[in-house]
């Protein structure tokens, strides 16, 4: 039963995080596909590596679930047995969600850029392909409140 426990776990954390969640610029979203994107270009003035937190959400609730059903099957009194469940879905909560972060977080980079307009923004993108250096033309393209920085030239 245990292993059955650990192999559901670890079959929904590694599922939830193939889910195609790029932030990636050179990937876009299927529905984004063949629609008007506003475009603005600037220069990179800085580049900052930084680490993309992960999916916290997804192991929680794996982690939760198969706590509460590992800990409903230590007794067969049924107030401890209530207790169990409660103290072990918090416990899977906990477990869950720092696998999940740590199997979804990603390498990413800031760029501070210098819009042709004089303003600068910021933007955190996943790494790609893609390198970026200061002084370099880029264009920002922006759909729905987000925005993917792409070289220009």
């Amino acid at each position: 039963m245990k292993h059955r426990i650990y192999l559901l776990f670890l079959s929904v954390v590694l599922t939830s995080s193939c889910v195609n969640n790029s932030l990636q610029p050179d990937v876009v979203n299927r529905s984004d596909a063949l629609k008007e994107q506003y475009v603005v270009f600037g220069t990179i003035s800085d580049v900052t590596k930084v680490t993309i937190e992960g999916d916290r959400e997804a192991g929680a609730v794996a982690g939760l679930a198969i706590g509460g059903v590992a800990g409903k099957n230590t007794t067969d009194s049924e107030f401890e047995s209530d207790i169990a469940t409660l103290v072990g879905g918090l416990i899977g909560s906990k477990i869950g969600s720092e696998i999940g972060s740590a199997a979804s977080k990603k390498e990413g980079v800031e760029l501070l850029i210098k819009t042709e307009t004089g303003r600068f923004i910021s933007i955190i993108q996943e790494v790609s392909d893609f390198s970026y250096s200061k002084g370099q033309k880029v264009r920002i393209i922006k759909r729905n409140g987000k925005s993917r920085v792409i070289p220009f030239e």
